[in-house]
């Protein structure tokens, strides 16, 4: 088990139990005593546990954490046609002939795959298995596809650890077109999974401009593993649903908003 899915997988095995001794977490994650204490100092600096004497306490607060990610098919059926509306502009207004793109996994954000055949030449970067077959129909010899490597996280259709991350750090994109599950402005853009969030950081760093998408419903959901804060993108594209106070916190912030 990688470090960060043995984290993601200890901070869901102490929210369920509430707390734990350092034995019993050794045993459950075949690692040492010494290195479950490494792990829980690094949570305890990430305010999500409390050290006791001999374990930990989680200290998470459940009603603002998501613990749960949800299903593709779940993520897919939720608000189809504004997502679609969404990637569709985006796909339009923010992708020229010649560039490089990059495009994550999620479901809004995949489907501008769909929308890309009037570029002529392009070269497309992807970690998505969902966004490289929907883009593959319209791939020749000028709309180049390059996948990352890495292990394939199945219930996020993605592909993640040092691999994935690796590759992006070997490139460099125009544009970055990304999402995530929630929004807040103390939290910035959440999701619930570490190693998928390590690559969008990595992909981020690798991006001469990033793009948000983002549904209104997301907005005020916050779950574990930040994505990115409002400074670290350039853009951000919803619908009409968007609340006025979140408006505002966004164009206070300086990035340009788009409604569809």
């Amino acid at each position: 088990m990688l470090p960060l899915q043995r984290k993601q997988e200890l901070i869901a095995y102490l929210a369920d139990k509430g707390a734990a001794t350092l034995k019993e977490l050794s045993l459950r994650f075949g690692v040492s005593e010494m290195t479950i204490r490494r792990d829980l100092n690094m949570l305890q600096r990430e305010n999500v546990i409390r050290r006791s004497h001999g374990g930990a306490v989680y200290q998470g607060e459940q009603t603002q954490i998501e613990r749960k990610e949800p299903a593709i098919p779940d993520k897919e059926a939720s608000n189809r046609a504004i997502k679609g509306r969404l990637a569709a502009y985006a796909a339009r207004h923010f992708v020229r002939s010649g560039d490089t793109v990059a495009l994550e996994n999620g479901t809004t954000v995949s489907r501008m795959a769909e929308h890309l055949d009037h570029v002529e030449e392009l070269t497309l970067l992807t970690n998505g298995m969902d966004t490289f077959n929907l883009f593959r129909p319209y791939a020749n010899a000028r709309r180049t596809l390059i996948s990352s490597g890495g292990i394939l996280r199945e219930k996020s259709g993605t592909l993640v650890g040092p691999e994935a991350e690796n590759f992006f750090a070997r490139y460099h994109a125009d544009t970055l077109f990304l999402s995530a599950l929630g929004f807040t402005p103390e939290a910035g853009f959440t999701d619930p999974n570490l190693l998928d969030t390590q690559v969008k950081k990595m992909m981020i760093r690798s991006a001469r401009k990033v793009v948000m998408l983002l549904d209104s419903s997301k907005f005020g959901q916050r779950f574990l593993s930040p994505v990115a804060s409002l400074q670290d993108i350039n853009m951000l594209v919803t619908d009409q649903g968007l609340s006025r106070e979140n408006r505002a916190v966004i164009e206070e912030s300086g990035v340009e908003l788009h409604i569809v």
